[in-house]
């Protein structure tokens, strides 16, 4: 069972990845000037594919039904408990200054993001309901950004 979680977290490229370009990055070597150039614009793809990506997503027509409990759920926990959870931390356990503790809750207030939606479509798993806990999020982060400003 072991060797079978190793191989599999040893294959996974969400894992493979970073693990490498820390290697790199610690071997002193330095990327060549095209490949640096070519590298950020791959890099600055990334996430205006996603959006699109999602964006064809939630346009699609599907039969699946969608759980509404769930995206409630989840959309309470990203932006009221998520950013309560945070606020906690910041200020009882880490001790963090008034400007560090409003940055770091209104960055946990934010909607859910891309990188869940990615995840769930890679693994295929659950990418309706991730796509639309993202639409919810970012529509009802309208409101919950403005009280978790105020309240801060």
């Amino acid at each position: 069972m072991a060797r079978k979680v190793a191989l599999s977290l040893a294959r996974n490229p969400l894992l493979v990845a970073p693990a490498l370009g820390a290697v790199f990055l610690l071997s002193g070597f330095g990327v060549p000037a095209p490949v640096n150039a070519f590298l950020k614009l791959l890099g600055g793809s990334a996430s205006p594919c996603a959006l699109v990506g999602l964006g064809l997503f939630l346009a699609e027509k599907r039969e699946a039904s969608v759980h509404w409990t769930s995206i409630g759920a989840l959309s309470l926990i990203k932006l009221i408990l998520h950013p309560a959870l945070t606020w906690f931390l910041a200020v009882e356990i880490f001790h963090l200054t008034p400007g560090l503790t409003h940055a770091a809750v209104l960055l946990a207030a934010l909607p859910t993001g891309t990188g869940p939606f990615m995840v769930a479509e890679y693994y295929r798993r659950e990418a309706a309901l991730t796509s639309a806990t993202i639409l919810i999020t970012t529509i009802a982060s309208l409101a919950t950004l403005m009280g978790w400003m105020a309240v801060m």
